[in-house]
């Protein structure tokens, strides 16, 4: 039969590694917007020069777009990426350039600056939630130190995971993948706010080659997020094993 205390001690251990986790996605997100996301290295591995060259002569708005070369194309994704961690300043007044520097045209039109700014509000919004997270979670050790408790090891912390994780899914598959996704749109994003654009109107989901890239930088994330628990799960139990 199950006990509070063994009840209590797996929710303490959940909420632990949860919180840890929100912290290591965060940090792995920041350090890698630091660099465009690895965008000069995903452009080239997912042939996004072909994918524009191809989408580009079909847009109904916007005109030379095939015509920028690769430095241009991460020059622009890189003011994008800037533009929304600064609450969406200078959207509007990006401008695409042919490979002698000559101006074409804007590129983002006018539904595309709103989506982008309402990304930025969201960001705003995940560090707002980091931050509160990260002291949570130094509040969380420092009472696990003061009241000498035994931090949870990475296998009870996986678990705990993996038990949040496996409901999470059971939900996404009970209630529907796609139904999932268009919901967490409608709910995060105004409802009449457009996000969801098609390549031939867009030049921004085809400089990003939408939602692929998305994919991509998600693995990324997860993947530098995983080395950064690690890491934070062997600091934390250094200092948790020093003397007071």
């Amino acid at each position: 039969m199950l006990t509070r205390n063994y009840l209590t001690k797996k929710l303490g251990t959940t909420v632990f590694s949860l919180c840890l986790l929100i912290c290591s996605l965060f940090l792995s997100w920041a350090i890698l917007a630091q660099t465009n996301f690895a965008y000069p290295a995903l452009h080239s591995l997912m042939n996004i020069d072909q994918h524009i060259s191809k989408y580009g002569p079909q847009n109904r708005y916007r005109n030379g777009f095939e015509k920028t070369d690769k430095p241009e194309q991460v020059r622009l994704f890189s003011e994008i990426v800037d533009a929304i961690h600064n609450d969406g300043e200078g959207l509007d007044s990006i401008t695409y350039h042919s490979p002698q520097g000559q101006p074409i045209s804007l590129l983002l039109r006018h539904a595309e600056v709103i989506h982008l700014q309402d990304v930025a509000h969201l960001i705003d919004y995940f560090y707002l939630t980091a931050a509160i997270t990260i002291l949570f979670t130094c509040l969380l050790i420092a009472g696990f130190k003061y009241k000498n408790i035994k931090l949870p090891s990475l296998k009870q912390q996986a678990v705990g995971i993996l038990l949040f994780s496996s409901v999470s899914v059971v939900g996404v598959i009970l209630i529907g993948p796609v139904n999932v996704f268009y919901a967490l749109h409608e709910w995060i994003f105004p409802d009449n706010h457009q996000w969801f654009f098609y390549y031939q109107d867009s030049l921004m989901t085809v400089l990003m080659k939408a939602p692929d890239l998305f994919g991509a930088i998600s693995g990324l994330i997860a993947v530098l997020g995983i080395v950064i628990y690690l890491l934070l799960n062997r600091a934390i139990l250094l200092m948790h094993q020093t003397k007071k």
